[in-house]
């Protein structure tokens, strides 16, 4: 995976609540939105958490344990998914949340890994992961910059392609704590490595600035309808909106890469010819007439004498009979050199 181009990750998470029909649906929706990339999260229950762990404020509708049992799909589903991005055009990520998940994923042969920012300070998974030599997205969501450069030295001193994202854990998060400002500081602290940005904000706005500062990897929750089930539907993109972030992206990324040049003016040329104005005769003026400033106004099209002329004009010979609401033009005026 290439993390220096542009990505559009459509996190579907676990909204498909453990429905293979759903989950493809939403691979094929997200992919007619324009994304690059879908991402789902791969839970192995009885690997990453204990039956009584608590549960996060924002989702108690069942227990953690429970609910990733439940929704798990095994390795022939998972196969069917990876085929259905495939088929879609969409890169294919998935975040492991234990070892074993990690080792399951290379056996199917994820195109990338997103380490959750909880699983930051997990050093032998993080190890793990790191000797596996595969595409790595990190989230920094619940990190501290001392948690974080543990984190990345495994990476990085291992020589391998990652890239770094800014993220709040935060559901919704609140515009104050979006965090713009450290995708400057990642850029220092880390210069070279790709950085992204995990939206967790509502609407688009977070991503588009975000992308403005750098980060070329953009992560937003999808779903098909934030009536659906689960932690993250709610705050989820769905189509409508994903479909404008993505153009929103796409169409900031041509502009970022076309400067205009305003030390000419000449693909205006069309429209300057319409909406400029010209020097005109405002009433008849015989061959030979020294111009008044009270024969001349200034109208479209900008075809004639620029208007900057004027005072060039005023006493000067015309060299034909000019009419009302005739153009004048430069060789119309006795002794006129352009400036």
């Amino acid at each position: 995976m290439d993390f220096t181009k542009r990505k559009i990750i459509a996190e579907l998470g676990m909204t498909h609540d453990g429905s293979l029909g759903q989950a493809k649906a939403m691979i094929i929706s997200a992919a007619e939105c324009g994304v690059d990339a879908v991402k789902l999260q791969t839970h192995i229950s009885e690997a990453e958490t204990i039956r009584n762990a608590p549960q996060p404020p924002y989702f108690k509708a069942e227990p953690r344990y429970d609910y990733f049992k439940r929704t798990a799909f095994d390795m022939e589903q998972w196969k069917d998914l990876k085929a259905c991005a495939a088929e879609n055009k969409v890169e294919f990520i998935s975040s492991p949340f234990s070892i074993e998940a990690i080792d399951f994923l290379l056996e199917l042969g994820i195109d990338c890994f997103k380490v959750p920012s909880g699983e930051i300070t997990n050093i032998p998974y993080l190890i793990h992961l790191a000797d596996a030599k595969v595409p790595v997205i990190i989230s920094s969501g619940m990190s501290s910059l001392s948690e974080l450069d543990e984190c990345m030295e495994i990476f990085l001193k291992r020589n391998c392609n990652v890239s770094l994202m800014q993220c709040t854990s935060e559901y919704p998060c609140d515009p104050k704590h979006v965090g713009l400002n450290i995708i400057d500081l990642f850029s220092e602290k880390y210069p070279g490595v790709p950085l992204g940005f995990s939206d967790h904000t509502s609407g688009v706005w977070a991503s588009i600035a975000a992308f403005q500062k750098g980060a070329h990897l953009i992560e937003k929750h999808f779903t098909l309808s934030k009536k659906m089930y689960g932690p993250d539907a709610k705050m989820s993109m769905e189509p409508d909106e994903m479909t404008e972030l993505c153009d929103s992206i796409k169409n900031l990324e041509i502009a970022l890469q076309n400067p205009v040049n305003k030390e000419s003016a000449d693909e205006f040329l069309e429209m300057k010819t319409v909406f400029q104005k010209s020097i005109v005769a405002v009433k008849d003026i015989p061959a030979g007439t020294e111009i008044r400033e009270d024969m001349l106004g200034y109208k479209k099209p900008g075809t004639g004498l620029p208007t900057k002329y004027y005072m060039d004009i005023i006493g000067r010979k015309v060299k034909r009979d000019l009419h009302y609401d005739d153009i004048i033009q430069f060789d119309d005026i006795e002794g006129l050199s352009k400036k």
